[in-house]
């Protein structure tokens, strides 16, 4: 009945990923696919077998917002995700995508990605995938297409309008990633290049996407003073190129003046839904944000790429006018954590504020903040208080939404840049999170396993059944839990007992 080379899993609880209640079964893995999940199964039919002792058996971990698609090339082992029991991530989320690449965002892309120490030698998703492959990358990574990068290939990070041949040439180079597997567009209209789109560009760009079936997930243009206007922004577009696949990213009220409105923004969402549009949401269980550093700056610096921002800061007279301009914005820099930066100001002081940092050093928070993005502006991250507790765990707990760490996987050391603790655990977080406040786990594991899968129409993985890839995780509800600490934040999440990708142990 069965070939050879099987493994047996035995003494655990199956979830399937769709919600059906737990069951005590035994599952066979064949090569790379699930052959049986039974009652039971003898041993001899097997190979090698694995008791759990009562664990419980899900598909493998979907990240459904992350940014892997360098440091997945530069570390090919992905440490921080697949200890989380990640077995796919989505990637090219926020308008940055690895590809397609061109003329006229190479440069800056190279500059960007160069902490990775990877040669940009691809130019499409396929080329991009190929790379994946030759360096035999542990994690399944699926890319959007992301708006920035595909903005950037025609028209570079300066052009705030486009001409008509430069939106021709952008939705052909859009409809060959599509077509190429790309499973869909993202964009990120806090950031430069996306932030210079006006709605016709949005919708211009929605319209390809309708016609492929294929999803838009967007970091929208505010998730604070203007959450809500960002949201009708959305919304309108969608329904304007009859969009019926829309994803919000990190959904979040950011600022706690903001924090009353989760409300109204829910009704937005259930409109949405309630008008035909299959809207979805992803979220990391952290109440800090990570981003750029300098995000802080204001004015005409808010429209400028982070390679020019360190090049202008080079100029004494500009930095000392941005400096004026930080020290008018009046910004609680205790509440802002330096995460990573390769300036030697900052460099060996991970997890601590701007403002303890400023003091140790003996200079103004925002003299040490010009200092930082003189030596590296574009590696140089934060994390940044302002979200609500109680209006996390209300986001959450709706049936929609997903997890997505928005981190890269990492190493265990800091090679390649520290992370936000929620590369290290945000997985096992988000589902210990949702136990802890009642969910049941089939109810839990399905928003991390068949949920996002349905989102990103990933039809082989994030279900248990005969004949899908066995990606499976084994896991202790009594142990997950995630890391929260941000001056150590490469630390493994606990619970996770064992890992398969395509069969195959990872841990």
């Amino acid at each position: 009945m069965y070939s050879t080379s099987l493994k047996l899993l035995k003494d655990c609880w199956v979830t399937d990923g769709n919600g059906s209640p737990l069951a005590k079964k035994m599952l066979l893995i064949d090569g790379e696919r699930i052959a049986a999940v039974e009652d039971h199964i003898t041993e001899s039919a097997a190979d090698k077998v694995y008791r759990f002792n009562g664990a419980v058996a899900a598909p493998g971990f979907i990240d459904a917002h992350g940014h892997s698609e360098l440091s997945a090339l530069a570390r090919p082992d992905c440490f921080s995700k697949i200890t989380q029991g990640v077995s796919t991530e989505i990637v090219g989320n926020c308008g940055l995508s690895a590809f397609p690449i061109t003329e006229y965002n190479r440069e800056h892309l190279a500059k960007l990605y160069e902490t990775y120490g990877v040669e940009l030698a691809w130019s499409d998703y396929l080329s991009y995938r190929a790379e994946l492959k030759r360096r035999k990358v542990r994690l399944k990574l699926h890319s959007l297409c992301g708006h920035n990068t595909l903005r950037a290939a025609v028209a570079g990070y300066e052009q705030k309008e486009l001409s008509p041949q430069q939106f021709g040439e952008m939705g052909k180079l859009l409809d060959e990633m599509l077509q190429q597997g790309a499973p869909g567009l993202s964009t990120g209209l806090l950031y430069v290049p996306g932030k210079f789109a006006d709605e016709d560009e949005i919708i211009f760009l929605m319209k390809r996407l309708a016609a492929s079936g294929k999803i838009y997930a967007t970091h929208l243009r505010s998730e604070g003073n203007n959450l809500l206007q960002s949201l009708e922004e959305t919304v309108f577009c969608a329904k304007k190129a009859q969009l019926k696949r829309l994803q919000i990213s990190h959904f979040k009220t950011s600022g706690k003046a903001n924090w009353h409105k989760l409300d109204d923004a829910f009704a937005l969402l259930s409109d949405a839904r309630q008008s035909g549009i299959d809207l979805t949401i992803d979220r990391y269980p952290y109440t800090r944000s990570m981003t750029q550093l300098s995000i802080v700056l204001p004015g005409e610096w808010e429209e400028l790429p982070d390679t020019v921002i360190q090049q202008k800061l080079s100029d004494a007279q500009a930095a000392q006018k941005a400096e004026e301009l930080l020290r008018e914005s009046d910004r609680q820099w205790d509440k802002v954590l330096l995460i990573r930066t390769a300036s030697a100001w900052g460099k060996s002081a991970p997890g601590k504020s701007i403002s303890a940092l400023a003091d140790q050093h003996h200079l103004p928070p925002e003299t040490l903040v010009i200092k930082l993005l003189q030596d590296d502006a574009p590696g140089t991250t934060a994390a940044f208080e302002g979200m609500s507790p109680e209006n996390l765990q209300r986001i959450i707990a709706q049936v929609f939404c997903c997890c997505g760490s928005d981190e890269n996987a990492r190493p265990f050391d800091d090679s390649i840049g520290r992370s936000h603790p929620r590369g290290f655990g945000a997985l096992p977080r988000f589902l210990k999170m949702r136990l802890e406040a009642g969910a049941a786990i089939p109810d839990a594991v399905q928003q991390l396993t068949g949920l996002p899968a349905a989102i990103f129409q990933l039809r082989d993985c994030g279900n248990l059944s005969v004949g899908k890839s066995a990606d499976i995780v084994i896991f202790d509800p009594d142990e997950l839990d995630g890391c929260d600490d941000y001056a150590q934040p490469h630390t493994p999440a606990t619970g996770i007992r064992q890992l398969f990708i395509n069969g195959r142990e990872q841990l």
